[in-house]
């Protein structure tokens, strides 16, 4: 009995049992537009600082971290930059959302349709990646849930 506690604390450590994600969605695409992005909440449960480092999907050709950056102090003038890592610190949360934080899914394969579900796995600055499933959305719900 106590090997098998152990082997299952072994697999927890191995999947980042530190790092928690929910809420995530994708937006569904436009017509046209051959872009879309993933959102969700990260909670790091450790002790120390992590980042996110990277992101890879079979949905999309490139897969980068974006944010949005005020210019001239107006947020109607904001610029979308890829950035290299997001940092969650140790025993808080990092929320991605729209207008914020985000995956960024570039070249998209096919078009994202509300109901689909996509794969994501996430690279973190300690080696560790972790796989989730997210679902699509459209348009007008995930508008619905940044209003709030």
């Amino acid at each position: 009995m106590k090997k098998f506690v152990l082997s299952i604390v072994s697999i927890a450590a191995v999947f980042g049992a530190d790092v928690e994600i929910d809420g995530a969605y994708a937006r569904a695409s436009i017509p046209n537009v051959p872009n879309s992005a993933a959102f969700f909440v990260i909670k790091n449960n450790s002790d120390k600082d992590i980042a996110i480092t990277g992101a890879n999907s079979d949905i999309a050709e490139k897969n980068e971290l974006h944010t949005h950056i005020k210019e001239n102090k107006m947020m109607k003038m904001m610029k979308m930059m890829k950035i290299e890592k997001l940092v969650v610190p140790a025993k808080s949360s990092l929320e991605l959302k729209s207008g914020s934080d985000h995956v960024m899914l570039m070249g998209l394969k096919k078009e994202l349709k509300a109901g689909d579900e996509i794969n994501l796995e996430l690279s973190f600055s300690d080696g560790d990646k972790k796989s989730i499933k997210v679902p699509v959305k459209d348009l007008a719900s995930t508008m619905h849930k940044m209003q709030h």
